[in-house]
């Protein structure tokens, strides 16, 4: 085992333990393919959901409800997740993880594609903006989280290094060049400060501070 996995492993082992919930969610999702993100990635979007914390939560890709899940362990308690899925059955499998949770009353579940519901959802209403969905749509899921968050809000990415493929000037898929697109453009972006967190397949963490009129 080399030095990188050592430490992947260790990290393991220091995130949240899953309550019953999010095992069952990890479960579901594993059986039906739909990917799911690391527990200690699981852990992080729960602390940043912490931070202030969060009152209303968007997120781009339900999947089987596992991220939403912990995105709702850090949110204040009377805070709202909305949460878009294109996906029928995804989106089924993650209406029964917020069931078993007892969490429905917090969920608002939009079964859509994302770029057709987005510009649906309420300007600087938002204090934290995930997004786990289709790649190569991560630019254009921008501008609608930049007029979604409230000053000093969170934008939150994952798949930030698409399992290293990011790196390899070479691989030109159309989902490598929308997560390269998307984080230069955050990069150079005054009114967002960001950074890239080596956690499962990369997080990228950007505070949005708009600059005054």
């Amino acid at each position: 085992m080399d030095f990188d996995e050592r430490t992947r492993t260790y990290i393991r082992q220091l995130a949240p333990p899953e309550d019953e919930p999010l095992r069952a969610a990890r479960a579901r999702s594993e059986e039906a393919d739909i990917p799911t993100v690391p527990a200690e990635t699981g852990g992080l979007l729960q602390w940043l959901a912490r931070l202030r914390p969060a009152r209303g939560v968007a997120e781009i890709g339900s999947g089987g409800g596992y991220s939403g899940l912990w995105l709702l362990a850090g949110m204040d308690p009377r805070g709202v997740l909305t949460t878009i899925e294109v996906d029928p059955d995804s989106q089924a499998l993650a209406q029964q993880a917020y069931t078993e949770a007892g969490a429905t009353a917090r969920v608002r579940s939009i079964r859509g594609a994302a770029l057709s519901v987005l510009g649906k959802l309420a300007d600087e209403s938002y204090d934290l903006v995930f997004v786990d969905s289709t790649a190569a749509e991560y630019p254009d899921y921008l501008p609608h989280a930049r007029r979604m968050l409230r000053p000093g809000g969170l934008l939150v990415a994952d798949n930030a290094f698409l399992g290293g493929r990011v790196a390899d000037p070479e691989d030109l898929d159309d989902d490598v060049l929308g997560v390269r697109a998307f984080t230069d453009t955050l990069r150079e972006d005054s009114e967002f400060d960001s950074q890239l967190v080596p956690l499962g397949s990369g997080v990228l963490v950007a505070v949005y501070h708009p600059l005054a009129d």
